[in-house]
């Protein structure tokens, strides 16, 4: 959209703000019979808190039409956000620590120095540690996945249904990738307590590089479990154990009537039309 479309779209959104109101009109649209419809959000001139939205079109004045564009239009504004918490931030977390924990692992392993019953808690760690890191860089696709849908949208200029389903799912996967990242750590987050217990042996300290020195106590169920107890359940409401079918068609059926219903209550309080 060029800048005198901008500021035509602009001043239409503003015709229904209130006193200290700052507007902002999204800038792709959704479009019904070739009518284009935009949301506009209203928010607290001194705040970033959102104080009612509208739907309107340069186009037409069509109610009807304009209530089956709030879904799309500000389904892909909450989605997009939500993707951008659970996908975006979480992407950009340092898993340099646990690279770390992985390199003293291997080394320990290959050392020789273990028992047999350390030797099996130690490769268990390592696989579920580098379970971890590859997740890790599987939630780093989804978020680049998610900005080239990001990029398609503009490139297309408007909004269709499939983003938002699209969007949808993104989230719910991200969920997923979190919760595969925790359960087995805490399922066996006692294994650390041995690892722990172990590593200031003379034929082991040799091995720690550590950039903090405290990390294997951080991890060790005394300090974590009660954190990994509650992303778990947060990430499944309090559904754990659930396998990936179930996550994702659970999830994202949940996420979809979320949506359905924040809409609904939109539509009660949108100023126009």
């Amino acid at each position: 959209m060029n800048e005198k479309g901008e500021k035509q779209l602009l001043k239409l959104g503003k015709k229904h703000a209130k006193f200290l109101e700052d507007t902002s009109v999204n800038r792709e649209p959704y479009v019904i019979n070739n009518h284009r419809y935009y949301l506009v959000t209203y928010q607290g001139l001194f705040s970033s808190t959102d104080k009612g939205n509208a739907i309107i079109s340069p186009d037409t004045n069509n109610r009807e039409e304009a209530e089956i564009a709030l879904y799309f239009l500000a389904g892909f504004s909450i989605s997009w956000n939500n993707v951008a918490q659970s996908v975006g931030e979480r992407a950009q977390v340092d898993f340099s620590i646990l690279e770390e924990v992985e390199h003293y692992l291997k080394t320990v392993l290959n050392s020789g120095v273990l028992s047999d019953n350390d030797q099996t808690i130690y490769d268990r760690s390592l696989s579920i540690i580098q379970n971890m890191l590859t997740l890790q860089e599987e939630m780093k696709q989804l978020w680049k996945e998610a900005q080239k849908l990001e990029v398609a949208i503009q490139e297309k200029k408007a909004i269709s249904d499939s983003d938002v389903d699209q969007l949808l799912l993104m989230n719910v996967q991200g969920g997923w990738i979190q919760y595969v990242q925790f359960k087995d750590r805490y399922t066996y987050r006692q294994d650390f307590d041995v690892i722990h217990a172990n590593h200031s042996r003379p034929e082991i300290q040799q091995f720690e590089r550590f950039s903090d020195p405290r990390t294997l106590e951080n991890m060790t169920s005394e300090a974590a479990a009660d954190q990994l107890k509650g992303a778990i359940q947060r990430l499944t409401e309090h559904h754990h154990p659930m396998d990936k079918d179930e996550y994702i068609n659970h999830f994202y059926s949940v996420t979809k009537e979320r949506l359905i219903e924040r809409v609904e209550q939109m539509k009660k309080t949108l100023r126009h039309p």
